[in-house]
């Protein structure tokens, strides 16, 4: 079997995750796409809608609505925003804005509302609420907008009839103000809603609480070195080192962050009040006192926002850690992880100034201790200086900065023979710099796009290896002098999906060094089916929400995601708790020597559950083997949690089931070499009761 020539490889591989519509009619779309694995074009026939269908499946309405806690609350607040409105002589005008399934307008058309005006600016998410409104009987109270808020008309035989004097809205993400809610309620307030009207929520007021945590810094800033030996080790670059970082916000869930891995450093403390009943200044600064309650370096803030959805602080939506107060699970609101510019040791009781700052979508914070010179006006939104956030992502990062990951790296060099020559192959990573000052005699790796050469390059010049590390801008075997000894990888390449993707190794190591040696010399799949604590609820269907019907929803759910999901889901597991079922076991194991076959191969077996549960899905995984050590991304044998420098593949069970011990799970992986891909079928085998 041949595969493409490097060159063509490496033209597929910048088309990774691109796609080139080239014909389209009435029976959809065809759409060329390259696979992560071997770099192979190939047509896929795709729904004409297939972007629409992507957007819906893989956007978070469903999970919303999973928010019971949530729902409630909205729920609460316009009954008694409507109430008050009635109770002053007036009738109650409704305008819900971002209306998803319409969920808040029927709610508001249940309270009694006397009108009601629903937009939604995805025209596909429009027409499903009208289909939900309908399936309720409630399309005559409600009227649906296909329009985004900010071009609503209003006025006789426009959009709204009349101004509304009661907003209900939801526009947040995990950063609040992320999607744009300033501008919303700024547009609302002055062109749409009559002046003294109840805002559902009506404030919102942002909490920090400064930490210590060199796990989450992790994610952020590299190490200055790591250890190749008691007197040797792989520097890295000062500008690397100290840069701050990118502005996105990490947003995770915080109360699955290992409790004993962060330090509590402050209580929490009010930085920002958004009073959506007026005006919202887009730009804003403000300075709060913090007091050190314990030891410690400030590295991190972990914010979130709490909504007071009536006017009275009656009815509160929070997003708060654990640690903070006990809430309710969500998923579309997570915590907010800010990594500071500058660090700051603190002891006990010290007085520390907090500075924070917004703009209309974004925030950002530093510290510095209470009394000493600070520049308030010089604080600017992160942006990477260095180069090297533009190429690792933060788990990237987490992974780079692994010591355990690491240490088992360097056991694997020590037993390369002095002298050799090695390819790396892989993107960005430390491995071949480690090996020059091992003692290799040349190592070839290759950068094909320019930032990343530029990394690459900044961290071999740091460390001098400029004669050792030669460093290619192609995918070209006639670059790489001499025969190459031993092919080395983690295995990362940045465009990779799935654990598994980093076979991509073996189809190039079988072009450009076919006789060399290859570590790792093996890839086991291995999983574990699960039930969930609440990860499952994303792709659960709902049926009825607060006594509405919205089995619509499900089905248009259900089938964008078989138009435009692949079968297995990718999460970083570590975040999603839950229990195991049976033991983690091997489902396919791939000896990477040689040319990838041409027939597929197909792997079958079953798991025996050993606990009570609800099947809800498999955790699937790729474990690297390179003779001597064992590089795991998901469970490794003893531990609890899932590898942080890596997210792993779910397989969703279509209709979770109740297990028993000793039940039967069946599955079956098959890999299909040719064009690089792997399906996976599981099966819950019913216990013979006879």
């Amino acid at each position: 079997m041949r595969f493409p020539t490097i060159v063509g490889v490496s033209r597929l591989l910048k088309l990774v995750s691109q796609k080139m519509i080239i014909e389209q009619g009435s029976f959809g779309t065809f759409v060329q796409k390259a696979n992560p694995i071997t770099g192979q074009m190939g047509w896929e026939l795709e729904d004409e809608n297939y972007d629409y269908q992507q957007e819906i499946a893989r956007s978070m309405y469903a999970d919303m609505l999973h928010d019971y806690d949530r729902n409630k609350k909205y729920y609460a607040a316009l009954k008694k925003a409507i109430g008050i409105q009635h109770s002053k002589g007036k009738k109650a005008h409704v305008l819900d804005i971002g209306t998803g399934t319409g969920l808040l307008s029927m709610m508001a058309a249940k309270c009694g509302a006397d009108s009601i005006v629903a937009c939604e600016g995805f025209p596909p998410i429009a027409e499903i609420a009208r289909k939900i409104i309908s399936d309720n009987s409630l399309s005559k109270q409600i009227k649906v907008v296909s329009k985004r808020s900010t071009e609503l008309k209003v006025g006789p035989g426009l959009d709204l009839e009349w101004k509304a004097n009661i907003l209900v809205t939801e526009v947040f993400d995990t950063e609040l103000i992320g999607e744009g809610a300033v501008e919303t309620f700024n547009h609302a307030n002055e062109y749409l809603l009559e002046e003294n009207s109840i805002i559902v929520p009506w404030t919102s007021d942002v909490y920090a609480v400064l930490m210590d945590s060199k796990m989450l810094s992790s994610f952020n800033r590299i190490l200055p070195a790591l250890p190749i030996d008691d007197e040797h080790s792989v520097a890295l670059p000062p500008e690397m080192v100290a840069c701050s970082g990118n502005a996105g916000v990490h947003d995770l869930q915080v109360s699955q962050v290992p409790f004993e891995s962060m330090n509590i450093l402050s209580k929490p403390q009010k930085i920002f009040k958004f009073d959506f009943f007026k005006p919202i200044t887009a730009n804003e600064t403000t300075l709060t006192q913090l007091e050190a309650t314990e030891d410690g370096e400030g590295n991190v803030l972990c914010v979130y926002w709490t909504l007071d959805m009536d006017q009275d602080g009656e009815t509160v939506v929070s997003c708060a850690p654990e640690f903070v107060e006990p809430t309710p699970w969500r998923d579309h609101w997570m915590q907010a992880v800010y990594h500071l510019k500058s660090p700051t040791r603190v002891c006990k009781g010290d007085e520390i100034e907090l500075v924070s700052k917004h703009d209309q979508y974004s925030m950002w914070f530093d510290i510095h201790r209470s009394g000493s010179p600070y520049d308030v006006d010089s604080l600017q939104m992160p942006a990477c200086t260095c180069g090297l956030h533009g190429v690792a992502s933060r788990t990237r990062l987490y992974a780079m900065n692994d010591s355990k990951r690491w240490a088992k790296y360097m056991k694997i060099l020590t037993g390369i023979k002095k002298d050799a020559n090695i390819l790396y192959i892989g993107d960005t990573s430390l491995l071949p710099l480690a090996a020059a000052k091992m003692g290799a005699n040349k190592v070839f790796c290759i950068e094909e796009s320019a930032l990343p050469y530029s990394v690459m390059n900044q961290m071999i010049r740091h460390n001098k290896l400029e004669d050792t590390v030669i460093l290619l801008k192609k995918l070209n075997k006639d670059l790489i002098t001499g025969p190459i000894d031993f092919v080395i990888s983690e295995p990362y390449f940045r465009d990779s999906s799935y654990p598994w993707d980093g076979i991509r190794l073996w189809y190039l190591a079988s072009e450009l060094a076919p006789n060399a040696t290859i570590y790792p010399g093996k890839m086991r799949i291995l999983g574990v089916p699960m039930e969930f604590d609440n990860l499952h609820k994303i792709r659960a269907p709902l049926e009825q929400v607060e006594g509405f019907d919205v089995s619509s929803f499900d089905k248009l759910i259900e089938s964008a995601s078989k138009r435009s999901d692949a079968e297995v889901d990718v999460q970083p597991m570590f975040e999603y708790p839950g229990k195991l079922l049976s033991l983690p076991q091997c489902l396919l194991e791939l000896t990477l020597s040689g040319e990838p076959p041409e027939k597929p191969l197909q792997s079958s077996g079953k798991f025996t559950t050993n606990s009570h549960g609800a099947f809800h899905g498999v955790v699937l995984w790729a474990e690297w083997d390179f003779g001597c050590e064992l590089i795991s991304t998901g469970l490794e044998d003893g531990e609890k949690l899932f590898d942080m420098g890596s997210r792993q593949g779910v397989y969703f069970i279509k209709e979770s089931c109740n297990v028993a011990p000793q039940e039967t799970l069946t599955y079956e992986v098959t890999f299909s070499p040719q064009v690089g891909t792997f399906s996976f079928t599981f099966k819950h085998q019913q216990p013979d009761v006879s």
